[in-house]
């Protein structure tokens, strides 16, 4: 890409019925996001206000973007999601587990709140997180549009059958949140996804998905 400074991925997020990616998650780096410090960071949001225009020119569908708890709260980055509002009703804001803000939350949600106002979305990630702070209070707390199951936790259940996933995701359904199933690798991820009642899925299944391939709306 035409950027020295920051590379980045998109990983296709896929219809569980049709496999047509409907979105694509922005990941910044190479291999997987890089722990880089609040300089950096506020540099690659910066350099995202010039960047996602060209990105949803190319493609179709939604664009999930990650913030965690402290960037949500950053002034700077605030305001390069104003900057990007224009386009906010293809933008998903991923509001992700690292640096949680536990003493914050409750400013945490009033953000995503007033970025909701501005027309975003909100996905929330790690639903059933295994070792690390599950999603659930925080899909609870911002009433989220889209949920990921975690991807460790979706290995997990794996021999266990679709029923160990299917009351979780009609929870999360009937709070008005599209499912998403992470790491679904094999066909029969795929199938055990579509069992337990989620929407969309993640991973490496549909990892060379076309974004010119996109199809549906969400």
């Amino acid at each position: 890409m035409p950027n020295a400074e920051f590379a980045y991925r998109l990983e296709p997020i896929v219809d569980l019925h049709t496999e047509k990616p409907v979105a694509h998650e922005l990941l910044a780096g190479e291999a997987q996001c890089p722990e880089w410090g609040e300089v950096l960071w506020r540099r690659w949001h910066t350099f995202l206000i010039s960047e996602i225009p060209r990105l949803l020119d190319s493609m179709e569908g939604l664009l999930f973007i990650n913030l965690d708890g402290q960037q949500i709260l950053d002034e700077h980055i605030h305001d390069t999601v104003q900057a990007i509002s224009c386009f906010s009703p293809r933008i998903v804001l991923e509001w992700t587990e690292q640096r949680f803000m536990d003493a914050h939350f409750n400013r945490i949600v009033a953000r995503l709140e007033t970025y909701r106002e501005m027309g975003f979305r909100v996905a929330i990630d790690d639903i059933g997180s295994i070792g690390g702070i599950d999603g659930l209070g925080r899909a609870g707390a911002i009433h989220a549009d889209f949920c990921k199951i975690d991807g460790k936790y979706f290995q997990e259940v794996r021999s266990k059958g679709p029923e160990y996933l299917q009351g979780l995701c009609q929870h999360l359904a009937r709070n008005g949140a599209m499912v998403i199933v992470e790491w679904v690798e094999t066909k029969t991820d795929h199938r055990l996804a579509l069992a337990s009642g989620s929407h969309l899925g993640q991973g490496r299944l549909w990892k060379h998905a076309r974004q010119s391939s996109c199809g549906g709306s969400l």
